[in-house]
């Protein structure tokens, strides 16, 4: 279970060890509960703003604090007081003093003998939700880990105030643990949400900070460890871990041997390309030379298919047929296939076949088709990649779209256990899922990559890595996160729009060669 760079990183970024789900924290909070942990969160917070925000009255110095009933708003609490001992002024926004839940009421008792003052609203301290003076900063410690609704009045008011300054006014807006709003274990956002410039997390990192809604409303990410020893944690809950491009880099695309030819790096078969999308596994077949694989030959389902390609002459065509009669590495199938009774029988046929497999696109869709190929795919021995997008896997599971995105994670790790297959759900935030439920979340990428061939470039890529070695797992992180990087390094030199197969795949052998030389290769 990993993560790849975050996003608006460089590809050799860190990215935080601890990732967990809201069972797994409340367990580590449950085993460490004789611990003062709201005072640790509420100083670590104040400590942060301070690193950001070192001069008290800097701008206009005012900090306004947003609190809930719960921990969270406890967590703000003794942010505010310890912000007062250092010469910060802050308003603090929070529901009547009875509200105040457990050791939260001890945290609002302390702020009020410290001389803190409660507000109700924004507007209470001045009229029409405005300052006389812009606030420097507002810290939201509304909602933490367990909501899962939308956020209930008067709440959702100053959520929506919150947002209102940030986007028309420029006020950063801090939230602690988690984006009010968001749900912390799928990235559902609920409305309003809070759109936070920067996330101080506590103990742990949240799934849904980086899946669906997460990250765009969850800012920068920062980790407070609030003193835990991370070997109990590791006990305690599940542990997920950072990976970096750095960390996963096949040492086949190292090159480190000298004695070798083209037959000691793979020869990938990719099937596809019914008649107007011939285009399709072409696309493929230049991403997976890109990716270092030695032989790659496609199969085209359409019976006017090019001699060759003009680009890439490297690239050996034929029919589908002729493909399917000879041995490769790995198979790449669904690029263009269409959904009909030829794309069927040259599905049934690779999955008889017992070789690593990509199922990308019609293949997907022939699959959603024809459920009687579902224990087929089980029995398999080689390993066998999905790659569906939400729709297509609503399509593998029955249901529509809407129920996928509910809960990315549990939909792609049902995909993999039902099919026993490594799954890629892809989307902002894309999940990677093993057959034995562990999985990894993707957080390189951005819209740059929301062009057409875009997947069929990256079936190519895994099905390269894929010829090379058959580690299923590896194969598929490596390519997904360098997919995703590629599109973050042309949003850095170009912006976001204009991203082509063509700039991506230059982008691809511009990391892969700082990745090698970062290996003294």
């Amino acid at each position: 279970m990993k993560s790849c760079p975050r996003k608006h990183s460089s590809f050799t970024a860190q990215f935080p060890s601890l990732l967990l789900a809201t069972k797994q924290l409340r367990a580590i909070e449950e085993h460490f509960q004789n611990l003062p942990l709201m005072a640790r969160a509420g100083a670590a917070a104040a400590e942060h703003v301070m690193a950001r925000f070192p001069k008290p009255g800097i701008g206009n110095g005012a900090i306004v604090v947003l609190c809930g009933q719960g921990n969270n708003g406890g967590d703000g609490l003794v942010a505010a007081r310890h912000l007062m001992s250092k010469g910060y002024t802050v308003y603090l926004i929070a529901p009547v003093v009875d509200k105040f839940q457990n050791d939260a009421q001890q945290a609002y008792r302390a702020f009020l003998d410290y001389g803190g003052k409660r507000y109700e609203t924004p507007s209470s301290i001045a009229p029409d939700f405005s300052f006389p003076l812009r606030p420097s900063l507002i810290i939201d410690a509304l909602f933490g880990i367990g909501l899962t609704r939308a956020p209930a009045a008067p709440f959702c008011e100053w959520i929506q105030w919150a947002n209102h300054q940030s986007s028309q006014n420029h006020v950063p807006i801090l939230s602690l643990d988690i984006a009010s709003g968001l749900e912390s274990d799928t990235g559902i956002a609920h409305a309003p949400t809070v759109t936070a410039t920067d996330t101080l997390n506590f103990i742990a990192f949240k799934p849904g900070e980086l899946t669906l809604d997460g990250p765009d409303h969850s800012g920068n990410l920062h980790l407070a460890t609030l003193d835990l020893p991370e070997e109990i944690a590791r006990e305690s809950a599940g542990l997920l871990r950072r990976q970096t491009l750095a960390d996963i880099l096949p040492k086949t695309l190292l090159r480190h041997k000298e004695n070798t030819h083209k037959g000691s790096y793979g020869t990938l078969g990719i099937i596809g390309g019914a008649e107007g999308m011939i285009g399709a596994p072409i696309l493929s077949g230049r991403a997976a030379l890109h990716l270092g694989v030695g032989k790659i030959h496609i199969g085209f389902i359409s019976e006017n298919i090019p001699a060759f390609d003009p680009l890439y002459p490297e690239l050996m065509l034929h029919t589908a047929d002729t493909l399917l009669s000879q041995q490769y590495d790995a198979l790449v199938i669904g690029g263009g296939l269409g959904v009909d009774n030829a794309a069927k029988q040259f599905l049934e046929k690779a999955l008889s076949i017992n070789t690593p497999l990509v199922l990308d696109a019609d293949a997907l869709n022939t699959l959603a088709r024809h459920i009687e190929f579902a224990e087929q795919l089980r029995q398999r021995a080689a390993p066998t990649i999905l790659t569906p997008h939400p729709a297509e896997a609503a399509r593998l599971l029955q249901c529509v779209s809407a129920d996928i995105q509910r809960d990315r994670i549990a939909s792609a790790r049902t995909i993999a256990r039902h099919f026993n297959a490594h799954t890629l759900l892809k989307g902002c935030g894309s999940i990677i899922a093993a057959p034995d439920g562990a999985y990894a979340i993707n957080t390189t990428g951005n819209p740059a990559l929301a062009f057409g061939g875009s997947g069929d470039l990256l079936s190519g890529m895994i099905g390269a890595l894929l010829a090379q070695s058959p580690d299923a797992e590896a194969a598929l992180c490596f390519a997904v996160c360098l997919h995703g990087a590629a599109a973050d390094q042309w949003a850095l030199d170009h912006g976001r729009a204009g991203f082509t197969g063509a700039s991506l795949l230059a982008m691809v052998d511009k990391i892969i060669h700082e990745l090698s030389l970062q290996h003294g290769r």
